[in-house]
This record gives C-alpha cells, structure tokens and sequence, in this order.
C-alpha cells in the first residue's frame, strides 16, 4: 500500500494536496493516468480538494502496478500513454479485477472517446465522464464531487 506522501507524488508538508475529510469518512481513492505531468499534478489537485486521495500514474506500466497493489474507487484515464493506449491499460485492469469507475481525461477527439467508452463499458467497467483537454477545471471538480455524492464508486477488488 502507498503511504500518503507517495500517494500525492509529495512531500507530506504540502497541505493543498492532503483531501478534506467530512465526519470521520475515508476519502474515495483516486488513480489519475495522464502522462503530461502538469496534467497529473492538476488533476490531483483538484481531487484532492474535491475530497479524494490521489495518486498519480505516468505511464502504462506505474498505473498497471499502482492498481494491482492497491484499491481505488475512481480512475481518471488519458487515453494517449505514450507507447501505449489507454484502452490497452482498461484491459489489463480489467484482467487484475478492478473495479473502479472511470473518468475518461482526454485530448482525442469524440470518435475517439466514444469508442473507448464503449470498449470500458463492454469490460463491465461503469464510465461516469468524459472530460476533454485541456481540462476544465470546474467541470472536473463538479464531475467527481456529483461522482462522490453518487456514493457510487465500488472499490476494486484487487487481484493481488
């Protein structure tokens, strides 16, 4: 398991990173994919003031190995990884047994994304959104705190 400091890809000081916790209630763990790294960093910034534990994932295969030892309700996904294509990586989540919901975080274009939503969904994976880049700020705070008060995610079960 990631300590919380390896979580946020920070040291443990940087309070804008820590999520906001209501009541006692853990925070939703989030995996945010994206190989831009400002990307990543925004977006769990964003996350994590939303109330979600973040942490982030460069390529293929630190995601692969950051889902398979660890459970997380939400994923946000870039579907261009460099060498690999984010529906190579769903697969092989799919393969681990995650169960994650996905947010889709992507430059492509509609096609694009549309196909790849429904590659997800025919994995069983729930799709709550797709956000296109650059990213919107607000639309991506709004999408994961209505994700959150969804009380949707169901955590993973990993295959580890």
């Amino acid at each position: 398991m990631l300590e919380q400091a390896e979580m946020y890809g920070a040291n443990q000081d940087d309070l804008a990173l820590r999520p906001m916790t209501w009541a006692g209630q853990k925070p939703p763990r989030l995996l945010v994919i994206d190989d831009d790294n400002l990307h990543r960093m925004i977006i769990c910034r964003v996350a994590a003031k939303a109330g979600y534990l973040p942490a982030g994932a460069a390529t293929y295969d630190e995601a692969a190995e950051l889902a398979r030892n660890n459970a997380f309700d939400c994923i946000t996904l870039d579907l261009s990884l460099g060498e690999h294509e984010g529906v190579e990586l769903l697969r092989h989540l799919w393969v681990i047994g995650c169960k994650a919901t996905i947010i889709i975080v992507s430059g492509c274009d509609d096609a694009t994304c549309g196909e790849s939503r429904r590659v997800a969904e025919s994995l069983k994976f729930k799709v709550w959104d797709s956000i296109p880049k650059p990213v919107n700020l607000g639309v991506l705070r709004d999408s994961l705190e209505r994700l959150k008060a969804d009380g949707e995610p169901t955590p993973q079960v990993s295959a580890a």
